[in-house]
């Protein structure tokens, strides 16, 4: 990293002087460096020389800067983070000086509810390893954009240095799967079976990515049946959010990709916020993507109705106020549509004044493209966006026709096929590093109700629930009503229309703020208190339950007058739950799993022996009904006004 720092301010020094001295000609500058300049010549330029010094000694500075106390070990490799977060665990101050201390270093508030947990944490190496390694590697590869290490001309995406280390992480992470085994926490003598590794039950980016496909059709199937329209919008950053544009000039205001990235979304929260107060619904699919210079860019798949696209691209406009343009729909190859058009402005839009493309590739900040389900499927457009930087599989790569040989019959027939299967696999190890890195997520459903965990969770349920309105949201999930462990790779399909349309279904074919339109019913997570390393209580998935939300009208008095006003609350009430997690399991490396075995066995005779809570709890009520039914016996008859109406159970007797 020194030597890089030192070439780029060689290189920035270079620069500076030919600006200085041969501004015409840089390329013919007398000299390329401070020590060239001979003496009596530096006398003269004395004061442009010192401002030359001056630009690139504060050019060095903010090279680094923005790592803040942490720049000394920007080059730390793993192994020097591990050392340094025991290190720094260990490291003993009086009282909250370490708290103090601990937040200058980091840059940032200690998480934590009380002075007692935030300390806790910071004699945890565990949680100085997870903050070091954070922060270094996003200050490293900031330190690479601002020298213009990444994009087209260089590495895309994320630099060859923050590749492999993800890719070290992937095989540290694979390597401790596959030899960590799951143990119940209570075990019956007799239990037989062989232990399974976290890698065999663990989920895949394939498993994920199908499910949300199966969504996403179902989407598109429920928009068709109501006569709703859908487009692609690509929202992307302004100029000054590019570390290293391929085209135009450099005007980057040295933010990295997660600023970018917080960015369009303040911007997307706000465009939600307006159509909503126009009563105006959406639904869709949004996939972030990065430019090869690590700036982000959105893909929005926008389900909404016909009358309302005139509002939508006007609340667009309002927040990002560059040009517009929409795109008619065309056929596979069809690179120009003479019924494209371009809005400048959005007073341009509201008015419906397009003009024409100037060329074909003119460029703009939103590009909205219709969509016309007789040529192309919403469905697999939008998973074609997501799937460009993902390897889904080559099943769901077929399903959407990514490389475009659905219609083929040998997926590798051809080596231009070949070719292109290779670099959509390098670049989604890149993506993939880069969305590790900072933290973006690759898509998101939003517009239909929570949908994706209660699905999993329903499916993972072996047995039928009591309650009706569970029992169906059961059977659409798993698609059928019979018990017992869903085996993968199985066949046993769900029904996801079904289950979007018994939550609800599409926001965007309703008013969002008619609360009378609005589902009575909804999915939530059932939880129940624990406790975390540092003492905190949390609340863990346990199941779920169904929620009913009603609105009511409370009389309250007035603040001035004293005459009672009418407010409006929303009062919600549990109608049922189910748990769905019914095992407690830990986590065990496989060279131990023969003695966390025999102790899971311990703890459940434990719990079965006479001393354990379960028997003493069992003998108490034994005790309690066994003595009031022999005070029953023995009341007198006439006295009292009731029956018995059983005898007691004969296990419940007193021996």
């Amino acid at each position: 990293m020194a030597t890089l720092i030192d070439t780029a301010c060689a290189r920035r020094e270079a620069d500076a002087l030919a600006d200085a001295f041969s501004p015409l000609f840089p390329d013919d500058s007398p000299w390329a460096t401070l020590g060239d300049i001979p003496t009596d010549q530096a006398r003269r330029h004395g004061p442009a020389l010192s401002a030359v010094a001056a630009a690139v000694a504060c050019y060095r500075e903010g090279l680094t800067a923005s790592a803040g106390r942490l720049e000394r070990w920007l080059d730390a490799s793993e192994e020097d983070i591990r050392e340094l977060a025991l290190r720094f665990a260990k490291h003993q101050l009086p009282g909250g000086q370490k708290l103090a201390w601990a937040e200058r270093l980091l840059g940032c508030e200690i998480p934590g509810e009380t002075v007692m947990t935030k300390m806790a944490r910071l004699g945890d190496a565990r949680f100085w390893r997870r903050a070091i390694r954070s922060i270094l590697l996003r200050e490293r590869e900031h330190f690479y954009l601002r020298l213009r290490l990444v994009g087209r001309t260089g590495e895309r995406y994320v630099s060859d240095s923050q590749l492999a280390t993800r890719l070290a992480q992937l095989r540290r992470q694979d390597a401790w799967m596959k030899e960590t085994v799951l143990v119940p926490r209570y075990l019956s003598p007799d239990a037989q079976g062989e232990l399974l590794t976290l890698a065999a039950v663990a989920g895949d980016a394939r498993t994920r990515f199908a499910k949300t496909y199966a969504f996403i059709k179902a989407m598109e199937a429920i928009a068709t049946e109501r006569g709703l329209v859908s487009a692609m919008v690509t929202l992307t950053a302004l100029p000054e959010w590019h570390p290293n544009p391929s085209h135009g000039d450099n005007s980057w205001n040295g933010a990295n990709p997660r600023e970018a990235h917080r960015h369009i979304a303040e911007g997307w929260n706000a465009i939600q916020v307006e159509l909503y107060k126009k009563g105006v619904g959406i639904s869709g699919l949004r996939v972030v993507e990065p430019h090869q210079d690590g700036c982000p860019h959105w893909h929005i798949w926008l389900i909404y109705r016909p009358e309302v696209e005139t509002d939508i691209l006007a609340a667009v406009m309002r927040q990002f106020p560059g040009k517009l343009k929409l795109r008619a729909p065309s056929r596979r190859g069809q690179k120009v549509n003479p019924r494209d058009v371009m809005f400048e402005t959005r007073d341009d839009v509201l008015a419906g004044t397009g003009r024409p493309l100037s060329h074909p590739r003119e460029g703009a900040q939103v590009e909205v493209s219709r969509i016309d389900p007789t040529i192309s499927s919403g469905a697999s457009y939008a998973m074609k966006y997501l799937l460009k930087t993902v390897d889904g599989g080559e099943p769901l790569n077929q399903q959407v026709d990514l490389f475009g040989d659905a219609a083929g019959a040998d997926p590798s027939a051809t080596t231009e096929q070949d070719e292109k299967r290779k670099a959509h696999q390098q670049t989604a190890k890149r993506v993939d590093a880069w969305r590790s890195l900072w933290g973006i997520n690759a898509g998101m459903l939003f517009g239909v109700a929570r949908c994706l965990t209660a699905w999993d969770e329903l499916r993972r349920l072996t047995t039928k629930p009591t309650d009706g309105r569970l029992f169906r949201l059961w059977v659409l999930a798993r698609g059928s009503d019979k018990e017992g462990h869903i085996p993968a790779g199985s066949e046993q399909r769900g029904d996801a229309k079904g289950f979007l349309e018994a939550l609800g279904g599409l926001s965007a074919g309703r008013d969002p703020r008619d609360k009378s339109l609005l589902p009575p019913m909804r999915l939530a997570r059932l939880t129940e208190s624990g406790r975390n390393g540092y003492g905190e209580e949390v609340q863990r998935t346990k199941g779920l339950q169904l929620v009913e939300s009603k609105r009511i009208a409370v009389a309250m008095p007035g603040k001035r007058s004293g005459r009672a006003r009418t407010r409006w609350e929303t009062v919600k009430t549990v109608l049922a739950s189910v748990v769905t997690r019914t095992q407690q399991w830990t986590l065990v490396p496989k060279r131990l799993g023969k003695q966390a075995v025999a102790l899971a066995q311990d703890a459940m005779a434990a719990l079965l022996n006479e001393d354990s809570p379960t028997e003493l709890g069992r003998q108490a009520r034994q005790r309690f009904w066994a003595a009031f039914h022999e005070a029953c016996a023995v009341m007198p008859q006439e006295t009292s006004n009731w029956r018995l109406p059983i005898p007691p159970p004969a296990a419940l007797t007193p021996a």
